[in-house]
């Protein structure tokens, strides 16, 4: 079984951006790299724990997005991560 990516924007008050984040139905949030969260302008009004693939429990701050994929835009709570994580899309978006 392969890995199956998708194109992703994120809206925040000053800007827009455009990733690929791989689709893991396993994961609650999306996540995305706290650089894209700075450039959006996300801000960052919650935290919550989150279990990561290898069992580990990390705090993770949350923002609420706007989130467009394949032309649908809608808001999403996200996950921002810390150390060069890839980007996730998490069920909550799907």
């Amino acid at each position: 079984m392969g890995d199956t990516y998708a194109k992703l924007k994120v809206y925040g008050p000053k800007a827009s951006q455009e990733l690929e984040a791989l689709v893991d139905t396993g994961a609650t949030y999306t996540k995305i790299p706290r650089e894209v969260a700075e450039t959006v302008g996300l801000n960052l009004e919650y935290e919550t724990m989150v279990e990561l693939s290898d069992k580990r429990l990390v705090k993770r701050k949350l923002g609420l997005a706007e989130i467009e994929i394949d032309g649908v835009r809608r808001p999403i709570l996200i996950s921002v991560s810390e150390d060069g994580e890839r980007p996730l899309i998490g069920y909550t978006t799907l």
